[in-house]
């Protein structure tokens, strides 16, 4: 199969039966607002972006196949390969100008398919919507289709991406239509993208307080160093520890609870009551900590560096540690062998998944993955972002 022609309509409902048999054993599903119903492709369908399952959540409830554009990455694993080419899903390399993309949006339009689309480009780690990607913006004036904004509210609390497994809850799913197709063309692209960023705009746990679910799982609180690495209270990074509902700094003993609604619970000093707050506040830390800081922390992680060349599928090229430096990292193989990578050679910088780090240099992808399932991918991308933008300022300035 393939962008042109649509899975067999048996084999799609084979699937999605399956799929809503698993689903429907741990997920509430309340559809508010279905506006695909007799709806005819082609049209776009755009959503916010919570979890692995979000695809599926959406095509459990339109009735059309979906074309989603779907990260590189994913391409170079042969057998999911050949599941996204089957689904006519359409490959694109996060965070980097790629007009093929374009070329096969083009073509899921002319085949009258329903595109679909994750306009954050990543999945959110909080429950807040990220900023939507700008580009997104042209190509719904460029497609002049419907276009569809799907939100998905509880599926953050249902799987958060820092955690493991899922927890029984309900997911409310609302798919409202926008635009028509001509409703754009005298639309100016900033307020295509504004309307955008409104329409899929979500915040979890502002939805959470006036709705009170409980999520119910084992070990809810598992993993969460993933998200919040910094101690609100000694302000020390790598010392956060999660032990099944029970959140805490081994450095000076901060703790608090993880409840079953979401929020955080303290008998002592509270300094923030969800992981959103926590991370804004730690956003603001790393800032600082990279601005004035002259020598950063040590700090240090086990990991397998893989490397795909040419859309090939990965090779493992060492297992070692690595090392953050101020314009650099480094990595240490136990056989000796160490490799380096300056900040400003890197590009399309992402977390694939929760643990897994990937960057171009050139036209080689590398993957980083941290073997210690209690290591934070998410906390390197956020000093590697840093660090790269600073030395592009002093580049600027010299």
């Amino acid at each position: 199969m393939s962008i042109e022609k649509k899975p067999s309509r048996w084999v799609q409902s084979l699937l999605l039966s399956a799929i809503r048999l698993h689903l429907n054993r741990i997920t509430t599903f309340k559809v508010t607002q279905n506006d695909t119903k007799d709806l005819q492709p082609p049209y776009l369908i755009v959503s916010n972006h919570v979890n692995n399952w979000d695809p599926l959540y959406i095509n459990l409830f339109v009735d059309e196949p979906i074309s989603f554009i779907a990260g590189e990455p994913l391409f170079r694993n042969p057998l999911l390969k050949k599941i996204l080419e089957y689904t006519g899903a359409i490959r694109k390399t996060k965070f980097k100008s790629d007009t093929s993309t374009i070329r096969n949006v083009m073509k899921a339009k002319k085949h009258n398919r329903v595109i679909g689309l994750f306009p954050e480009g990543n999945r959110n780690w909080d429950g807040v919507t990220e900023p939507i990607i700008y580009s997104t913006a042209k190509l719904v004036k460029l497609l002049k289709i419907p276009v569809v904004a799907v939100q998905i509210k509880g599926g953050h609390l249902t799987h958060p991406r820092w955690g493991d497994g899922d927890r029984k809850g309900t997911i409310e799913i609302s798919l409202q239509k926008i635009w028509d197709g001509e409703d754009v063309t005298d639309l100016s692209v900033s307020a295509i993208h504004h309307q955008l960023s409104e329409s899929l705009h979500h915040d979890e746990m502002n939805w959470q307080m006036d709705k009170g679910y409980s999520y119910r799982g084992k070990n809810i609180a598992h993993y969460l160093e993933r998200l919040l690495f910094t101690c609100p209270s000694c302000h020390k990074i790598s010392h956060m520890r999660s032990d099944h509902d029970t959140f805490r700094c081994d450095n000076c003993d901060y703790q608090v609870q993880f409840t079953e609604q979401g929020f955080f619970h303290s008998d002592d000093t509270l300094y923030f009551d969800t992981p959103y707050k926590w991370k804004q506040w730690q956003q603001h830390h790393l800032n600082q900590l990279v601005a004035t800081a002259d020598n950063l922390p040590e700090i240090e992680d086990q990991i397998e560096l893989y490397q795909s060349r040419g859309q090939q599928p990965f090779e493992k090229v060492m297992k070692g540690t690595i090392l953050l430096k101020r314009e650099q990292i480094s990595i240490n193989a136990r056989n000796g062998r160490n490799q380096s990578f300056p900040f400003e050679q890197m590009e399309g910088i992402n977390i694939h998944f929760h643990h897994k780090l990937d960057f171009f240099i050139e036209d080689t992808l590398y993957r980083v993955i941290f073997t210690n399932p209690r290591a934070s991918a998410y906390m390197w991308l956020q000093l590697i972002q840093r660090l790269k933008a600073s030395t592009v300022v002093k580049e600027q300035l010299s």
